[in-house]
């Protein structure tokens, strides 16, 4: 994906510079659309390899490095970066990749509908209920007339009867987000169902 002339976002080691940050966010963003592209052809290994080499581009430039602003558009890239992964794997039925990815798009940003509904719909498919529940009731906080969360909890039944939380299924919890529950939370109140969809089928 690196592109004649381009300077590599690190070198020998080295600390990034201001410009050397934004050089590999901007980068990052061109393996996004890359990855897009590929994925709309059903290039779903291209796509894969797109938006992997996007999050190591980010990950080599640091927020202090970079230019302002640049810190709160590295967090949304990375965000859409997780979030089209997942919906890669979900067309490949790797649904445990699915959720990893997933996680670690809403512990940057809860509110995402689309990964919340992908990871409860991939741990929906490997029977962890309990998993998929922590997914939309999560996003449901910050989005609560989302119709295809809302129709996805439904689906869901009724919430875990557990003051504690409950098991992941997981040996590690950091790579699932499980929330625990209060006594109040169990009563289900539907909101009403006016915000557009999350998307299934369109990239961030």
């Amino acid at each position: 994906l690196a592109q004649a002339g381009h300077r590599p976002a690190a070198q020998h080691g080295r600390p990034m510079d201001s410009a050397s940050a934004d050089d590999a966010l901007a980068e990052a963003g061109v393996c996004k659309a890359s990855g897009n592209k590929c994925f709309k052809a059903r290039d779903d290994a291209g796509a894969l390899r797109c938006y992997a080499e996007g999050l190591k581009l980010l990950a080599s430039a640091a927020a202090a490095a970079a230019g302002p602003g640049s810190e709160e558009d590295a967090m949304e890239l990375e965000v859409a970066l997780h979030a089209n992964c997942a919906q890669v794997l979900i067309r490949q039925r790797k649904w445990l990749e699915c959720i990893e990815h997933c996680n670690a798009a809403v512990k940057l940003e809860p509110s995402h509908a689309k990964a919340a509904w992908r990871g409860a719909t991939a741990a929906i498919e490997v029977d962890m209920h309990d998993v998929a529940v922590s997914f939309v009731e999560n996003a449901l906080e910050f989005q609560p007339d989302c119709a295809e969360l809302l129709d996805l909890r439904r689906r869901l039944g009724p919430l875990p009867d557990l003051a504690d939380g409950y098991d992941s299924g997981s040996g590690d919890e950091n790579t699932i987000n499980v929330r625990k529950f209060s006594t109040r939370d169990r009563e289900w109140v539907e909101p009403p169902r006016r915000a557009p969809a999350p998307g299934k089928d369109k990239g961030d």
